[in-house]
């Protein structure tokens, strides 16, 4: 994809974004599948930092809040970490990856965002061959190792109700536009 940043404003690595890679690479995961009935030609993201952003980003409220403040990451506002930052770190029990933000906010602001952002390439790349994976994959698209280890799961629960909520935000983004 063209223009695409990895770095986002809340801490999350968009170069492991399901909805990115899905568009990158044709691979879908276990959060892409629960889009449901979002046509495969959306499915496709430059990162939060880009013009080009899936339906569902187009809703998230810390890109613009840091837009407004001119601000690079939600570590740099002197009201880090706000209510509302705190309330979207509980999401972590539905959608693990969220649980990464914080502490990637804290490499970023102490270490800067182009170490994180290596680190970032690193732990999302398939120990195997290196190709980049997704956050829910369960095994490289490029060579098939199995990433039980290093993804996270999308099952039980967390995919029933990710099948339901997803299509609903994508439906409440595509009403915003």
């Amino acid at each position: 994809m063209k223009n695409f940043n990895p770095d986002s404003y809340c801490g999350i690595y968009c170069g492991a974004c399901s909805v990115y890679m899905s568009g990158a690479t044709g691979h879908y995961d276990g959060f892409v599948a629960c889009l449901g009935s979002v046509p495969k030609e959306e499915i496709a993201c430059s990162g939060c930092k880009s013009d080009k952003l899936y339906a569902g980003c187009r809703l998230c409220k810390f890109r613009d809040c840091a837009v407004s403040k001119g601000i690079a990451h939600c570590v740099d506002c002197v009201d880090y970490p706000c209510k509302m930052y705190k309330q979207w770190q509980s999401a972590a029990k539905f959608l693990p990856h969220v649980s990464e933000a914080a502490p990637s906010l804290t490499v970023i602001k102490f270490d800067g965002v182009d170490t994180w952002l290596a680190a970032q390439k690193k732990r999302w790349s398939c120990p195997e061959c290196g190709a980049p994976f997704s956050w829910y994959a369960p095994e490289c698209s490029a060579c098939g190792h199995s990433l039980a280890s290093e993804a996270y799961k999308m099952a039980g629960w967390r995919k029933l109700l990710c099948r339901f909520l997803l299509p609903i935000l994508y439906r409440k983004a595509k009403g915003k536009a």
